[in-house]
């Protein structure tokens, strides 16, 4: 196994020094974007882009009256697209139960039953209102959720000064119920720290809180990259494109802003709406037959707060287990899972401990990159808040640094031609060998089964990194052993005498160069090792590219068919020669306008050679074997891509989903594991073995709990026949998928 550290291209990842790269303000990060148009903004007093669907700023700032509770035409727009969401379907009434639930919805934080219901019953004494009952509900909700705030301020005003610190602040926000997440906390005060001394009195904290919900809690860049997002989603919507966003891709879109790991809460939520059901709780409010509706930008930030609100309970509930109770104020619960001293504090060794334990493998530089963003003052512990900030962060990234991220989208970019936001596993496949991964096809389609959380059979952006990630822990973890197995039993690290055996362990002969350059290092621990080895690794990739990401078995395979016909040894066959090899595979022109096809072909593979690094390409006539390596490439990917064509009109005329082709992919290709096991230990090596023979099918079948007897033997051999198995030959996977449909629709298997 090559080792493979963080960087995807040729930078190794331990030895990257981007410098203080997590030190810049968030404003100034280069975010990552869906292949989208840039967002015609402007530029206020305050500094922050206006974002379309956003409530103004400066309106906002300017229209604050404690003692006006009148409503705009934009704030009776929001409440009124929130009732609809929850009001009972095929109709206009909302069951009381549900107010709280809407209350909360909309962001307010003072929604308990004891608190709300008198006010309700002073508008109705049904069980259930209208939306005019509603906003006199609000009329009076606000100066009762205003005053309530005021209690637990002055509660949390130790100091009785009539203001309160940024120390007291984050307690009194979770409090509240809110997240106090560092970015957009120190944002919302540059805007309403009016005297800039970084206390809030109680005005400029109902303000603070204003602002808070205007974005629903999330930074201006983080507004920024949803409002890209949902516009990128919204160009599918066929009744509107680009002004709302279809309920069928909420979940994907709340994916790419936060990563694989809040699929589970996404999926539920876009069903809910996607449903016409809405988000009401009560038993009261069910039934009907709610249409589904579409979701405006303001919608859209609500479930993308509630996705955040989730993934910060889940990460909390996750480490419940281990949390010791900091305190008796309620400000913070503890950090269980990390916190292993019960000192209130994560250390960066906890930190580490804890990530081992969710599946990475933390690398320092890349820990340091999130700790420059979240670590406040500075002093290398994490409180609670930054816990959660840093591991949203981390789960985002997948583990990687931004700079790491970044080439990932780009290289994700590149290999997406046709701008859809997705790659197939071919185009995977060429992505993989552009990196200098050795794969096979059944190798990379097993990983997207394993990642493609929407099941569409290709992946997006998300759902890319985390193979990526899964593809990188695989690699890691076979340094780590070889890195075991090598180091010093009294430091711990790899000394000099030992990088030569340990690399060559991984598969690699670096150029003595190349080792030149680590051996002022001395000593090397764990993440300097991931460094020499991803060096070693890109040295690799750039040298073997001419390979066109064949191994080495396969050049050996390929030369040899190329000498075949090489009939005066020279180093180069024409073009007849060329054909003679491409019928062997059954792949030679069969017409002018295939023949003509043919020699563009082959001028790109020129091309392509001299781009690895091939000085000899040919001339128009001839045909060099590195030429012929990358024509082969190309002709093998033209053919996947055809099988790939096949597979699709396949499943529509067995009517397979995705997943379930995936399903048996798997057990497909675990059966032909299984049969090369057993056919070596019998002494014959099967190489490059395409499919299965009849008495591993009927195994296959036994095991899936079909019985195999009586008149049940001939009928299944007469359909191995149809579906391309002879009685000596292989059942492809194509065959394969035909059978099982055969079976279920016979009733042998369900």
């Amino acid at each position: 196994a090559d080792g493979a550290g963080d960087a995807p291209g040729a930078a190794p990842e331990a030895q990257e020094a981007d410098g203080g790269a997590g030190d810049e303000p968030p404003e100034s990060r280069e975010r990552l974007n869906l292949k989208r148009s840039t967002l015609p903004t402007a530029v206020p007093p305050n500094g922050l882009e206006t974002v379309a669907g956003l409530p103004d700023l400066e309106d906002l700032l300017a229209d604050h009256d404690e003692n006006d509770n009148s409503f705009s035409e934009k704030d009776l727009a929001r409440m009124q697209t929130a009732f609809k969401r929850f009001k009972i379907p095929d109709s206009s009434d909302l069951a009381i139960k549900d107010v709280c639930g809407l209350l909360t919805y909309l962001g307010h934080v003072m929604t308990k039953e004891e608190g709300v219901m008198p006010l309700i019953k002073e508008v109705t004494s049904y069980d259930y209102l209208d939306f005019d009952e509603f906003v006199t509900l609000m009329s009076t909700y606000l100066p009762y959720e205003r005053e309530e705030i005021h209690k637990i301020y002055v509660a949390f005003d130790e100091d009785g000064s009539g203001s309160i610190s940024l120390a007291e602040l984050r307690p009194l926000m979770k409090k509240l119920g809110l997240i106090p997440i560092h970015g957009m906390v120190a944002e919302a005060l540059r805007i309403v720290d009016s005297d800039g001394t970084g206390d809030l009195d109680f005005d400029e904290f109902i303000m603070f809180l204003a602002v808070y919900r205007r974005t629903e809690g999330f930074a201006h860049y983080e507004v920024l990259e949803l409002r890209r997002l949902f516009d990128f989603f919204a160009k599918q919507n066929k009744d509107a494109p680009g002004e709302t966003l279809p309920a069928d891709c909420l979940s994907d879109a709340l994916i790419q802003m936060f990563g694989l790991h809040v699929a589970a809460f996404t999926e539920k939520l876009e069903e809910q709406v996607a449903s016409g059901q809405g988000l009401q709780g009560s038993s009261f409010a069910r039934g009907g037959s709610g249409k589904p509706e579409s979701l405006t930008f303001a919608e859209f930030l609500i479930f993308a707060r509630k996705t955040r609100e989730e993934a910060f309970a889940h990460l909390k509930d996750d480490a419940k287990d281990a949390f010791a109770t900091l305190d008796t104020t309620g400000e913070a619960e503890g950090f269980q899972a990390a916190d292993t001293d019960g000192d209130g504090k994560i250390s960066l060794a906890e930190l580490k401990a804890y990530l081992v334990k969710l599946g990475y493998t933390p690398l320092q530089q890349n820990l340091d990159e999130i700790y420059a963003e979240v670590d406040k003052d500075r002093n290398a512990v994490l409180d609670l808040s930054e816990f959660f900030d840093f591991m949203l962060i981390y789960n985002q990234r997948e583990g990687f640094r931004r700079k790491v991220v970044d080439e990932m989208r780009k290289v994700f970019e590149r290999f997406d031609a046709d701008g859809t936001g997705e790659i197939s596993a071919l185009e995977l496949a060429d992505l993989f060998r552009e990196l200098g991964f050795d794969d096979t096809l059944d190798e990379i389609y097993i990983f997207v089964a394993q990642v493609d959380a929407n099941n569409s059979g290709s992946l997006d952006f998300r759902e890319f990194m985390r193979l990526m990630r899964l593809h990188r822990e695989k690699r890691l973890a076979s340094m780590l052993e070889v890195f075991d197995h090598f180091k010093a039993e009294d430091t711990g690290k790899l000394s000099k005498l030992s990088w030569g055996a340990a690399l060559e362990d991984l598969g690699f002969w670096p150029e003595k160069a190349m080792l030149n350059k680590y051996m002022q290092t001395g000593l090397l621990a764990f993440d300097g090792f991931v460094g020499l080895v991803d060096a070693c690794r890109a040295e690799r990739v750039t040298k073997e590219r001419k390979k066109a990401g064949f191994n080495d078995e396969k050049i050996t395979e390929l030369q040899e068919l190329f000498d075949r016909y090489d009939k005066d040894h020279g180093g180069d066959i024409d073009t007849n020669e060329l054909i003679g090899i491409l019928q062997v595979w059954g792949w030679e022109p069969k017409s002018r306008g295939e023949q003509q096809a043919l020699m563009k072909k082959l001028d790109t593979a020129r091309e392509r050679a001299r781009e690895a690094g091939v000085e000899d390409v040919g001339a128009d006539g001839s045909v060099k074997f590195w030429t012929f390596v990358q024509l082969s490439r190309m002709l093998e990917m033209e053919f996947a891509h055809a099988e790939e064509e096949r597979m699709k009109a396949l499943m529509d005329r067995l009517k397979f989903t995705q997943k379930e082709v995936e399903q048996f992919r798997e057990v497909f290709l675990a059966k032909k594991e299984e049969y090369i096991e057993e056919m070596a230990e019998k002494g014959t090596v099967l190489e490059g073995i395409w499919g299965l023979p009849r008495d591993a099918i009927r195994r296959l079948i036994k095991a899936l709990g079909v019985a195999i007897v009586g008149e049940k033997k001939p009928m299944l051999d007469e359909e191995l026949t149809k579906v391309g198995c002879e009685e000596n030959g292989l059942l492809d996977f194509f065959g394969f998928l035909q059978l099982m449909r055969w079976l279920m629709e016979t009733g042998w298997m369900k």
